[in-house]
């Protein structure tokens, strides 16, 4: 794996931790050093971690929330 790629991972514990659940992508990340971004975007994708991802959440934080203050009227 190239050097750049480590310090990358080394940074973003969430992709390592990605990386240590999928090995599958070691062998795929040694051969195309460009497979990092991919990788980052599968990543976001599988803890959902993408913006409609979060969106969402906030949504759903603020149903909850109006569940609350109409319960408590």
């Amino acid at each position: 794996m190239s050097i750049e790629n480590q310090f990358y991972l080394n940074k973003n514990p969430l992709l390592r931790k990605y990386l240590h659940e999928n090995p599958q992508y070691y062998k795929i990340l040694n051969r195309n050093p460009d497979f990092i971004y991919e990788l980052e975007r599968l990543m976001k994708d599988e803890y959902k971690l993408s913006l409609p991802d979060k969106i969402d959440k906030f949504k759903d934080k603020l149903d909850m929330l109006n569940t609350f203050i109409d319960i408590l009227s």
